[in-house]
C-alpha cells in the first residue's frame, strides 16, 4: 500500500489550519469535518440550519472535486449537530437539503447532538469517508 496523501482544499482560510481536507489512503478518502465557512473563511446561514448544511455540502463537493470524485464516492457520513436534536424539524431540515445534494445516494450515516462545535454560530459539521478507487492525487 502506498503511503498517505494529506490533501489540501487551496482555501485561504485554511492556510494555517493544522490538517488538511482530505487523506487518500489506497482507494478510501477521509475527509476533514466541513462546517458552513465560505471562501473568505466566514460562516454562511448564522442560525440557518438549511444554509449551513447547504454550505457543507458544497464544501464536501470542493474538496471531493480536487481527488476527481464527487458525492456518489460518499460511503459514510458523520453528522455532529450543535442543536437541540429534540426538535424534529431541525433533522427534517438537514434531511431536506441532504437529500438536494445525494438524491438516492443513501450513505451510512451516524447523527449526533454535541454540546458545542469550534465556533457558537455553527449549527452543524459532517466528516465523510468516501470509496474511490479511480480518484486521482
Amino acid at each position: 500500500m502506498s503511503k498517505p496523501e494529506f490533501i489540501r482544499a487551496n482555501w485561504d482560510w485554511d492556510k494555517d489550519y493544522p490538517m488538511c481536507q482530505v487523506v487518500k489512503c489506497g482507494d478510501f478518502l477521509f475527509l476533514t469535518g466541513q462546517v458552513a465557512f465560505d471562501l473568505n473563511g466566514e460562516i454562511v446561514g448564522r442560525n440557518d440550519m438549511k444554509a449551513q448544511a447547504r454550505q457543507i455540502f458544497s464544501n464536501m463537493q470542493h474538496v471531493l472535486s480536487r481527488v476527481g470524485c464527487d458525492l456518489s464516492s460518499v460511503v459514510r457520513l458523520t453528522n455532529y449537530f450543535a442543536t437541540p436534536m429534540t426538535d424534529i424539524n431541525v433533522t427534517k431540515q438537514y434531511w431536506e437539503v441532504r437529500r438536494e445534494f445525494f438524491g438516492d445516494h443513501k450513505p451510512a450515516s451516524t447523527g449526533m447532538q454535541v454540546a458545542a462545535l469550534m465556533i457558537p454560530e455553527m449549527l452543524l459539521e459532517v466528516d465523510a469517508i468516501a470509496y474511490a478507487p479511480t480518484s486521482k492525487s
